[in-house]
């Protein structure tokens, strides 16, 4: 996640991005009833990353280039998965490395942060009315599940599975943003605002980002569960099949010491700097602390459909999270028994994904344009299995 080195209020807020695929969907989702079972060593890695704003390579830096925000809500995503270990009869066990963030924004916010970031000048008279919200996390840990088959008459089969993964914290990231900015004229504004973060990334020795309480200096600590369950229905003479997985269908991370400011920014402490743009001093209206926290890791829905024709098969889903729905919709096609190939689209930042399949390995790219300087969204998905 970015750390926050600017001490003006806008500076503050042109941090938005977080740290920066699918094991299923563009959420990285791991159904744990698509469990096989062949005794087999395993590999996958999942990662997706975008923004509704401005080019991805921009979205942590200074927003140049095309921007092109939504009327509502902004957002930028990250959901990334790594998993290696092996499996037999239904069972997984494995390694596990996890990293999810979300940035949420409103109309306002987005605008002021752009017209910061490349020096526009802001819109003259206008009522900037701030909104914005951070959540991301980085975890390690232990991840086991079990998949079961039931037949359901003659022509259906379910699937069912359940996941439980031990997680240990390693970085933390919660903000909220709120207030109202008002301006002046294409350099200055008056604001009323404030700002709430707990991040593990706080250099707790540098004043100019945390005013350390007295006593020692804290190292911050999180450790966690989370549970996964996913059931896959089959038809077995269409070939047919529809899923719904729940990532952290129940889920949490305690977070022991974490660095948390609370922030006001009003007229009384702002300043100009040497080219007369508006800037804010934080220092003076902040107040440090550390805390335990207790995090509930959001849910995230998979639904998805497949249908065969032929060498074929229709393919749609859709991931939701906190409120956000992401659809797509597919094409594979079966080369032969070990090759397929597969295309994609996403609805939600219009990325295109192609596949490459094999029984042992498959390779998925996704991202929107076929430029990255520009792409405001790409992802990456990888696997190999070895048979024991």
């Amino acid at each position: 996640m970015v750390k926050m080195k600017n001490i003006s209020l806008l500076g503050l807020l042109c941090a938005l991005s977080p740290l920066l695929g699918s094991a299923e969907g563009l959420l990285a989702i791991d159904n744990p009833a698509k469990n096989g079972q062949q005794r087999q060593a395993f590999a996958t890695v999942e990662a997706f990353e975008g923004n509704d704003q401005v080019a991805m390579r921009q979205y942590g830096g200074d927003w140049q280039g095309t921007y092109s925000p939504r009327t509502g809500t902004n957002i930028g995503l990250l959901a990334a998965r790594a998993e290696a270990g092996v499996q037999w009869a239904g069972y997984r066990v494995g390694a596990l490395y996890r990293a999810e963030a979300l940035v949420q924004a409103n109309r306002d916010t987005s605008d002021l942060v752009q017209q910061y970031s490349t020096r526009s000048g802001y819109a003259t008279g206008r009522t900037y009315a701030l909104d914005y919200q951070i959540k991301g996390f980085e975890a390690a840990g232990v991840h086991v599940s079990k998949s079961f088959q039931r037949q359901l008459g003659n022509q259906w089969q379910l699937d069912g599975g359940l996941g439980l993964s031990y997680l240990r914290g390693k970085r933390v990231k919660l903000e909220t943003g709120a207030g109202q900015v008002v301006t002046l004229n294409t350099k200055d504004f008056n604001a009323n605002a404030s700002r709430d973060s707990s991040s593990s990334d706080l250099n707790v020795t540098d004043f100019a980002q945390f005013n350390a309480p007295s006593g020692r200096p804290a190292a911050p600590s999180g450790d966690g569960y989370a549970v996964d369950a996913g059931v896959v229905l089959r038809h077995q003479a269409s070939g047919a099949s529809f899923e719904l997985a729940v990532a952290d269908l129940a889920g949490r991370l305690n977070w022991k010491d974490l660095p948390n400011n609370v922030t006001n920014y009003s007229n009384a402490n702002k300043y100009y700097d040497a080219n007369g743009y508006v800037q804010f001093n934080p220092m003076a209206t902040r107040t440090s602390s550390y805390q335990n926290l207790s995090q509930t890791l959001e849910p995230k829905l998979l639904l998805a459909a497949n249908y065969p024709i032929g060498s074929f098969e229709l393919q749609g889903a859709a991931s939701y999270t906190q409120g956000y729905w992401l659809p797509q919709a597919g094409l594979s096609y079966r080369i032969n028994p070990q090759w397929g190939v597969k295309a994609d689209f996403d609805f939600r930042f219009s990325t295109v994904g192609l596949a490459l399949e094999h029984s042992w390995f498959y390779l998925d790219l996704r991202m929107n344009g076929s430029n990255a300087d520009t792409a405001n969204a790409y992802g990456l998905s990888a696997g190999i299995s070895i048979p024991l």
